[in-house]
């Protein structure tokens, strides 16, 4: 952790499915200030032996083995890490009230892994809640092997380089997004109004020889998926 003002790059361990190979790599090239865990994203901070700066939950998934280790300070890189405990009947996920935190503690972009494996109801309450980010003007994506989600609600420019892989998608996250534009892009658009349940963007990419494309609309918010096939 930066210091007590701010958590600067933060890595939120969320308590889905997670491969764990892609995650070791990643790290290795990724490297973050602060590290908070929700739930049995515990599990998975402890097999990559990642420094964790905070853990919450009501922790009814994480094997008490484990968490036991955390709680007594067994894990000597997470001596000093930070325990908050919810209740099990609560109004909202532990990856949300986690996320609610870490919001509070002035991050300066946030990367959620673990919020795609499993359940569905969750994969999409983890993508509703990525509007809280967005309000807050923090840049926020989530990653697993074969995607990079994130929201967006105005101009923004695509780099080639940047993409996570192949596919680009780019859905309603309001019921209308008015307007939308898209170039540099194999299937271009000017104008058109996209609503939500519509599946007329999914599935776009670059062509060979351009490096940048642009998106553009004038009312609404967009989820941006970024993405390969298995």
């Amino acid at each position: 952790m930066t210091d007590n003002k701010t958590f600067g790059k933060t890595l939120l361990l969320s308590g889905g499915k997670t491969d764990i190979d892609f995650v070791s790599i990643y790290l290795k090239s990724h490297k973050f200030d602060t590290v908070v865990c929700a739930d049995s994203g515990l599990e998975t901070a402890c097999k990559l032996d990642v420094k964790v700066d905070c853990f919450m939950g009501d922790f009814d998934s994480v094997s008490p083995g484990i968490l036991d280790k955390y709680m007594n300070k067994m894990i000597k890189s997470s001596i000093d890490a930070q325990f908050i405990r919810y209740p099990a009947e609560k109004d909202a996920t532990d990856t949300e009230l986690v996320l609610d935190y870490i919001l509070e503690n002035y991050p300066s972009q946030i990367i959620i892994i673990g919020a795609t494996g499993g359940r569905i109801d969750h994969l999409l309450a983890n993508i509703g809640i990525l509007s809280k980010a967005l309000e807050n003007g923090v840049e926020t994506y989530i990653i697993d092997s074969y995607n990079k989600i994130y929201l967006i609600d105005g101009e923004t420019e695509l780099y080639k380089d940047d993409i996570w892989s192949k596919y680009i998608s780019f859905y309603p996250y309001t019921d209308e997004v008015k307007n939308l534009r898209l170039s540099g892009l194999k299937y271009e658009l000017e104008g058109v109004d996209v609503i939500k349940g519509s599946s007329r963007t999914v599935s776009n990419e670059f062509v060979e020889g351009i490096d940048k494309a642009y998106v553009s609309f004038d009312s609404g918010i967009l989820t941006v998926i970024q993405s390969k096939d298995k």
